[in-house]
């Protein structure tokens, strides 16, 4: 199920890459690919899937830029503070440029669990119902929201205004 997610993300970023700045396109088009990749049992180390990825990926060398991306993809930071983890996501990976984090959200936000094609609101409240109100992702989602509609809102604004 995570392959078909994946795959409905990278396809969005496709669509999305040519509205952000010209040098992160191939780092957003890896992080696409790879940007849950922190949920593999085999990579968690602290139960944080973005920050459990980045630290994956730059242990092996990949790209600063791409393992920026994967600690940073949705508006993790809310999520990271319940954790405790805030410190070190902030310490150990600089924050994108916005733009390249709105895409990537919108990709991310823009592709249901199985694959599919949902806007973005029908997206944040499946999470909010998947995961029970007091769990941290519920928490962290509920206080990101004007963060993660905002990203959304800016790359659809974009993608209407280049037709």
């Amino acid at each position: 199920m995570r392959l078909d997610h994946t795959t409905a993300v990278a396809l969005h970023v496709d669509r999305v890459a040519c509205v952000v700045e010209p040098e992160w396109r191939s780092f957003l088009k890896d992080a696409a690919w790879l940007h849950d990749i922190g949920y593999s049992p085999e990579l968690v180390v602290t139960g944080f899937h973005p920050l459990d990825g980045a630290r994956w990926l730059r242990d092996r060398g990949w790209a600063d830029q791409i393992c920026r991306l994967v600690a940073w993809h949705t508006e993790p930071l809310e999520e990271a503070r319940l954790h405790g983890l805030d410190e070190e996501l902030t310490a150990e990976f600089r924050r994108p440029p916005r733009l390249t984090s709105a895409a990537l959200a919108w990709a991310d936000l823009t592709s249901s669990p199985t694959g599919e094609p949902w806007d973005a609101e029908r997206r944040l409240a499946d999470i909010l119902e998947r995961y029970p109100p007091g769990s941290i992702v519920h928490e962290a989602t509920r206080a990101s929201l004007p963060a993660l509609r905002a990203a959304v809102w800016e790359i659809e604004n974009l993608l209407r205004n280049q037709t």
